[in-house]
């Protein structure tokens, strides 16, 4: 197995260095820690360099992500509370969200900033974002006020699933993949990435609270295997238990944390320890790693911005 990690998922970026970097607050560079000398995990690019020497910036001037209006259109009605939508981004934007763990903030063009949230990508055709939004509170409801509305879209932002780089360095492997509820919407942008790389991909999937399972037809279409169950917890987990004799290379988790730790306990009890790639479910105002609503603690006790921290689920404190 890979050794836990933890990176920053806009190093390397045009995001970085970004406004952590003006506050000592930056999780990749030692020195933009308020330390005294260079301890980094080098990953291809000097972000003190970047940030002190090569193009300094006031902070004012700190890289921004692009925020474009267009009409949001519901091409299906999953169950009374959830849509799937379509809105067009343009190529450039819906390229840069043609990534595993890819979402935006949006909000009605009327409504005011703190009316953002995050919605994940659940597929991208040329300049086509399709998304699955749940409304569940008033920022999202207010999405559907009337029912096709003008909205803002604010992106790229990239950290939607933890474990990102056991999904690229798996190739020409088997993935088994547990998908429950409204974390269908993730499973077509993991399947384009595993299946790129040749690997097999057996999916099991549970309708959960959405009520029905909206994505298989299109998994099967582009080459997965998959295995429908009317529960995770009553059929899915045992049948999960009977693929993990296969030659396994990696295990996904699409839903919520308690599926993630679920798929954890069952994995455990069979004897075996997959590397693992999940969701990240935390709940996110910002996604700049600014305001602290993602934070969560480590097992080291080690405090990390989930928007913006790449790592390993079985390194933060509440996994199994």
């Amino acid at each position: 197995m890979m050794r836990p990690f933890m990176r920053c998922i806009d190093v390397n970026s045009e995001q970085c260095p970004c406004l952590l970097s003006d506050t000592n607050h930056c999780f990749m560079c030692s020195q933009l820690k308020g330390e005294a000398v260079c301890n980094c995990d080098w990953t291809g690019q000097c972000i003190l360099h970047e940030k002190r020497w090569k193009a300094p910036r006031k902070p004012s001037d700190a890289p921004c992500r692009r925020e474009v209006e267009s009409t949001l259109v519901i091409k299906r009605q999953v169950n009374e509370h959830t849509y799937i939508v379509e809105t067009e981004v343009g190529l450039e934007l819906a390229e840069q969200l043609n990534k595993i763990g890819s979402f935006i903030f949006m909000r009605r063009v009327d409504d005011p900033e703190m009316c953002n949230f995050p919605v994940g990508i659940m597929n991208v055709k040329r300049g086509t974002l399709t998304m699955a939004i749940e409304t569940i509170g008033p920022k999202s409801s207010r999405l559907f006020m009337p029912l096709e509305a003008r909205v803002l879209l604010r992106g790229p932002y990239l950290n939607g699933v933890f474990g990102q780089p056991w999904i690229d360095s798996t190739k020409y492997g088997t993935i088994l993949a547990a998908v429950g509820g409204l974390g269908q919407s993730n499973a077509l942008m993991l399947a384009k990435a595993i299946l790129a790389n040749g690997n097999k991909a057996t999916f099991v999937i549970a309708p959960g609270q959405a009520g029905s399972i909206f994505v298989a037809d299109e998994l099967q279409a582009m080459g997965v295997e998959v295995i429908s169950v009317s529960s995770m917890r009553r059929e899915g987990f045992a049948k999960l238990q009977e693929l993990f004799s296969d030659k396994v290379d990696l295990l996904l988790s699409a839903g919520p944390d308690d599926l993630h730790n679920g798929l954890i306990a069952t994995m455990h009890e069979s004897g075996y320890n997959f590397p693992m790639a999940v969701t990240n479910n935390a709940t996110m105002c910002c996604g700049e790693g600014i305001c602290g609503s993602c934070a969560k603690k480590t097992k080291d006790g080690v405090w990390i911005r989930t928007c913006k921290v790449q790592l390993d689920f079985n390194q933060l404190e509440n996994s199994h």
